[in-house]
Order: C-alpha cells, then sequence, then structure tokens
C-alpha cells in the first residue's frame, strides 16, 4: 500500500523555488511523476512552477488542462508529433532526423511550434554534438519552427563532471545563439546540480526528485509505502528461508513474511535492506514474487503489524537499485 503525501510535494516545490531565486523552475514529471501520480502533482504545484517536462505526448495531454507549458523531453516520431504540435507542447529536437519529422509535421499542418535544441554534453544519450552546430544551424534556418531554449543533461553528481560539462553546454548554446542572433532559455541542471551551486541554474532548472524529497535534508519525502505481516513463525539455526538456500538462519529466530514482493516492485536485488516494523529495523533475508522474509529476531512482531518499506526514514535503496526505481515501481 502506498500513501502520497502532497503537502510534502508542495513544500519541496516552494523550497526549489526559492533556492533558484531568479531562475525559473521546471517541474519533471515525467513516467507518472515519479510513480507519485502525474496528475494530482501536476494540479498541486501548477502555480508555483514555470513548465512542467514530461516524457511523453501521452502524458502532456493527461495535464493540458492546466495551461501550463510543457517540454516534452524525448524525440518523437510522426504520429506524435501531429499530437504534440496541434497542441503546442514544446518539442525536444535532438537530431537530424527528429529535425526533419518536426518541420516536415509543422508545414503540413501549417502551424509553427516550439522546440528546444539538445545537446549531447556527455552522457551519450541524445542530443546534437559540437561539431555538428554549423550544419544545425543551416537546418534550423530553413525549418519551420520557433527555437525557443536549448538544454542538455549532467551525467553525474560530482563538481569536476559538472563543470566539464557546463562549460561544453555553454559553448554550444552560446554559438547556437550567435548564430540564430536569439536569446534562448538554457537549462541543464538537474535536482542534483540545483541544490550543488547556482552557476548550474542558468535560466531555468529541471527539478524531479527533489520534488519527491530526495536531495537534502531540507526535503520531505512524500511517497510512503507499506505492507503487512501476513505470518510469523518459529525457526531454529541452520533453516533455510526464501528460495535457492541463498539465507541459512544463523541461529534460532522469527521469521516475519511481509505481502509484497517483486510483483509490486520489490527487487530481489534489494535482500538485506532494512525495513522498519513498529520503531525497530529489520533486514529482509528474501524476495519472492507476492511475499517477502523478514528476520525479526525476538521482537515482539505479530500478524497483523504494519512494516514500512519507503518513507518515514525509511530507504532501501543501494547501489543496485536506486531511489528513482523505487518511486517508480514499488507500490
Amino acid at each position: 500500500m502506498q500513501v502520497i503525501d502532497f503537502d510534502a510535494i508542495e513544500k519541496n516545490t516552494q523550497y526549489f523555488k526559492q533556492k533558484l531565486g531568479g531562475s525559473k523552475l521546471c517541474a519533471v514529471l515525467k513516467n507518472d511523476a515519479y510513480g507519485h501520480g502525474l496528475v494530482h502533482v501536476a494540479r498541486r504545484i501548477a502555480e508555483l512552477v514555470d513548465c512542467f517536462a514530461v516524457s511523453y505526448v501521452d502524458e502532456a495531454e493527461q495535464i493540458q488542462f492546466l495551461n501550463k507549458n510543457t517540454l516534452v523531453l524525448l524525440p518523437q516520431n510522426r504520429r506524435n508529433t501531429e499530437r504534440a504540435i496541434k497542441s503546442n507542447f514544446i518539442l525536444t529536437v535532438d537530431s537530424f532526423e527528429t529535425l526533419k519529422i518536426v518541420d516536415e509535421e509543422a508545414r503540413r499542418l501549417k502551424i509553427t511550434p516550439r522546440v528546444h535544441i539538445k545537446f549531447d554534453s556527455g552522457m551519450s544519450r541524445l542530443g546534437f554534438q559540437e561539431n555538428q552546430i554549423q550544419q544545425l544551424v543551416e537546418s534550423l534556418q530553413r525549418a519551420q519552427f520557433q527555437v525557443e531554449g536549448t538544454f542538455s543533461h549532467f551525467y553525474g553528481d560530482s563538481v569536476a563532471d559538472c563543470d566539464r560539462q557546463l562549460e561544453y553546454f555553454n559553448n554550444c548554446a552560446n554559438e547556437l545563439e550567435g548564430a540564430l542572433n536569439r536569446r534562448l532559455i538554457k537549462h541543464i541542471a538537474n535536482t542534483g546540480a540545483t541544490l550543488l551551486s547556482p552557476k548550474y541554474h542558468l535560466d531555468m532548472a529541471r527539478v524531479g526528485l527533489g520534488l519527491f524529497g530526495y536531495g537534502n535534508e531540507n526535503l520531505q519525502s512524500a511517497k510512503s509505502v507499506y505492507a503487512d505481516v501476513i505470518s510469523v513463525k518459529y525457526v531454529e539455526a541452520g533453516c533455510v528461508a526464501g528460495y535457492g538456500a541463498i539465507y541459512a538462519c544463523k541461529q534460532a529466530t522469527q521469521i516475519a513474511v511481509l505481502n509484497v514482493g517483486y510483483a509490486t516492485g520489490l527487487p530481489r536485488t534489494l535482500r538485506g535492506g532494512k525495513i522498519k516494523i513498529g520503531e525497530r529495523f529489520f533486514p529482509i533475508v528474501a524476495i519472492c514474487m507476492a511475499m517477502s522474509l523478514i528476520d525479526v529476531g525476538n521482537a515482539d512482531v505479530k500478524v497483523g503489524d504494519v512494516a514500512t518499506l519507503l518513507g518515514n526514514g525509511v530507504n532501501i535503496a543501494n547501489d543496485e537499485v536506486i531511489i528513482y526505481e523505487l518511486l517508480c515501481n514499488l507500490k
């Protein structure tokens, strides 16, 4: 069972709004607002943010009723481009292929859409390279759309990595602005970079994870996930708990069974993480499809008790399963 604290999301949004000062705040609500409910979150913070960013046109359409500028982060195919242009969503142009699709659809529809040009500053995912700018400018000068902004994405959270990417992006953005003779909205900061230093804020920052309570101690986690204890049994030392004999009890203990597993977003690689029952933390020793086994020792745990898997001071993310995955999938 999950519980979403929308008051916390609103407070976190206000925190970032204040942190950014004169820079715009773009609320990244991709993939169902990181598992927090796209429409509910967007409605709650619409008046606090300058724009939204989502992954897909489908997501942009769900919150279109709020009449907020919405950037679609992923490149579009021909089927989605027509819908996006007609709805006046801001489109990402990341390659000459995408540029061609958007231009042709814009001409066919006789509409001038808004686009943001994406540069690849080191993540090797989406975006133009610096050595493509001359060809890009030539294509943009012939295209039927309005270049409103340009952006990139940090791949790390160290100052050295961010500084290196920022310099590359600024070079690209400045060259593009000069060639187009137009001031563009520039943005590269994610949550981590927004908190790291104001030098990364530029004209706008795209904040996603931070809205939901992760990034520093001033933020409040908004999503809490709970499970019920459905069984408690005493086992002897040496007894196996769960599949594959991966875990064998070193001493006599109690095993509590929860009604949550990998089918509801708790990956098996989180075995060993600690969840909370009452006021005490206990290790997960096995994760099955619909159940998880917890070694509760000699604690007074009983059927019907509630375990906290995420939120309220519990975060079982690790190097293999990051907090993004838990927020999006754990229910």
